[in-house]
């Protein structure tokens, strides 16, 4: 009996649930603007997560925005991720990032800082908690150095395809998103 309960406790030990961080994989996601008062809209993001080392992966985005109040987005965005050990199903990891962010009142580039975890809740379910500190170089689009806070839920329904629910709260504008993405890994 003793024997059978360690086993049940190295279980996490020994998972090898998918990762968003350590898996090849590409995403088209909607998202949609909720509970704002001055504007509503969605938009349209296309990623990649390319793993070049071990510990480490590439996240490459293309965002356009669409607004009701007539206003359009463009961002085009790369981060470099770094992922720490696995402990028992959890990953926590740090990055760097530039963004070029086209509005129809500004555009400037961005440095990103990001924050994160990643929990293994079962072999197929992710959630992913994540921090991102920016500020514009030329103080465009956003002077003050913003927080976004965002989480995602993600469940991989095969090797090869996953869904994700993700929640977003933007502190520039104080603006929430809730977002629907389909993933493809080819690892």
């Amino acid at each position: 009996m003793k024997k059978i309960l360690i086993s049940f406790a190295l279980i996490p030990l020994f998972m090898s649930a998918k990762t968003r961080l350590s898996d090849y994989y590409v995403g088209f996601e909607i998202a949609t603007v909720v509970d704002d008062n001055s504007f509503d809209g969605e938009t349209y993001d296309l990623s990649a997560n390319l793993v070049p080392l071990e510990n480490s992966s590439i996240q490459i985005n293309l965002t356009v925005g669409d607004f009701d109040d007539g206003a359009d987005m463009l961002d085009l965005g790369a981060a470099y991720l770094y992922h720490f050990d696995n402990f028992d199903g959890t990953v926590p990891f740090i990055g760097v990032g530039l963004n070029y962010v086209d509005l129809d009142t500004a555009d400037d580039v961005l440095w990103n800082l990001y924050l994160g975890l990643e929990f293994s809740v079962s072999d197929q379910l992710t959630l992913l908690p994540q921090l991102r500190i920016y500020q514009g170089f030329d103080d465009g689009v956003s002077e003050d150095t913003e927080l976004e806070a965002s989480i995602a839920l993600t469940y991989w329904l095969a090797d090869a395809h996953g869904v994700s629910l993700s929640y977003t709260h933007n502190a520039l504008g104080e603006t929430d998103y809730f977002g629907l993405q389909y993933l493809y890994s080819w690892e």
